[in-house]
C-alpha cells in the first residue's frame, strides 16, 4: 500500500563509519605516531650536531642513538597495531619514548656547560613541553605529571648547573621555560576539552539518527498495517450481519482492533522526528522496511568485525 504522507527512507550507514571509541583509539594512534616521527627527526638532527659541530662527548651520541633505535622500535610496534589500535598501546608508546628524554636533556646541558659553549639552554625541554600539549594521547593528569617532570628538571638544571653564570645574557630563564610548560598544559587541556565536546556531539548525532530511523520504521509499520486493519474491520462488520451467533467472538475481535488503533495513534507521536524531503509525496512501506533490515544487517556485521 502507498501512503499519502511524505517521508524519507533512512539512508544506509556508511561502510567505513567508525564508532566513537574506534575514532578515539585511531586518533590516539595517529598522535603517538606523529610524535615519534617528529622525535626521531629531532634526535637525528641533534645527533648530527653532536658528531660534527660539537664533538665534545662520546656518551651523548650513544644515548641519542639508543633513543632513536627505541623510537624506531616503538614506531614498528605502532605500525603492527595500526588496524587494532588501543589507548593503552598509544599512551605506552608515547611515555616510553618521552621519559628517556629526561636523562638525554640533562646530559646535554651538563656537557655544554662544562665545555663553556654558547648555546640555547633548555631548548629540548621547551620543545617537549609544547609537543606534550599537542600530541600526547594521555589524560589530563598523566599529561600534567609529564609536563611537570620536564619543567622541574629544567629548573633543577638551570640552578644546579649554575647555567646563569655560563649564559649571563639569558636573564629570562628558567621563567621562559616555565611559560612553555604553562602553554603546553593549556594546549593539553584545550585539546582534551575539544575532543570531549566532539565526542558528545557525535554521540548526540548518532542518537538523533537512530531516533530518525526508528521514527521512519514506526511510520512504515503504521502504513503497512493500515490495510489489514481496515480489512479486519470490514470482515467483523460483515460477520455481525451474517453470523449473529458469534457475538462473543466478534466483541473480542473489536476490542483487539480498538487496541491496535490506539497503539497506532500512540505511534504517531514519533512523526515529528521524521525528516521530510520536498518532492517525496509517497513511499513504499515494504521498501523502507527492507532498507532498514539491510542497514541492521550491515551494522551487525560491522560490530562482529
Amino acid at each position: 500500500m502507498h501512503s499519502t504522507r511524505p517521508s524519507s527512507p533512512p539512508a544506509p550507514a556508511p561502510r567505513g563509519l567508525m564508532t566513537v571509541e574506534q575514532e578515539r583509539r585511531a586518533r590516539a594512534w595517529r598522535s603517538s605516531t606523529a610524535a615519534l616521527l617528529l622525535l626521531v627527526l629531532c634526535q637525528l638532527s641533534s645527533l648530527f650536531i653532536d658528531l660534527t659541530v660539537l664533538p665534545v662527548s662520546r656518551l651523548l651520541p650513544l644515548l641519542r642513538g639508543a633513543h632513536i633505535a627505541l623510537c624506531l622500535g616503538l614506531l614498528g610496534w605502532l605500525y603492527a597495531r595500526r588496524r587494532t589500535p588501543t589507548g593503552f598501546v598509544s599512551s605506552t608508546a608515547f611515555l616510553v619514548a618521552a621519559v628517556p628524554l629526561l636523562p638525554v636533556f640533562a646530559l646535554t646541558e651538563q656537557v655544554l656547560a662544562q665545555h663553556h659553549t654558547t648555546w640555547a639552554p633548555l631548548m629540548g625541554h621547551r620543545l617537549t613541553l609544547l609537543s606534550i600539549g599537542v600530541f600526547a594521547p594521555l589524560g589530563f593528569w598523566p599529561g600534567t605529571a609529564l609536563i611537570g617532570a620536564f619543567a622541574t628538571e629544567a629548573v633543577a638544571l638551570w640552578y644546579g648547573l649554575h647555567l646563569s653564570t655560563h649564559l649571563p645574557a639569558m636573564v629570562w630563564e628558567p621563567w621562559a621555560t616555565l611559560v612553555y610548560a604553562a602553554a603546553g598544559l593549556a594546549l593539553l587541556g584545550s585539546r582534551l576539552r575539544s575532543r570531549r565536546a566532539e565526542h558528545q556531539l557525535r554521540h548526540a548525532r548518532v542518537e538523533a539518527e537512530s531516533l530518525e530511523r526508528m521514527a521512519a520504521l514506526i511510520l512504515a509499520l503504521r502504513d503497512a498495517v493500515s490495510t489489514p486493519l481496515q480489512t479486519l474491520e470490514v470482515g467483523t462488520a460483515l460477520l455481525r450481519q451474517r453470523a449473529p451467533g458469534c457475538e462473543v467472538t466478534l466483541d473480542a475481535m473489536d476490542r483487539a482492533l480498538d487496541r491496535l488503533h490506539r497503539l497506532t495513534q500512540q505511534m504517531a507521536s514519533s512523526d515529528p522526528l521524521v525528516i521530510w524531503h520536498k518532492g517525496e509525496e509517497s513511499f513504499d512501506a515494504d521498501t523502507v522496511l527492507r532498507n532498514l533490515e539491510e542497514s541492521l544487517t550491515r551494522e551487525l556485521q560491522r560490530r562482529r568485525n
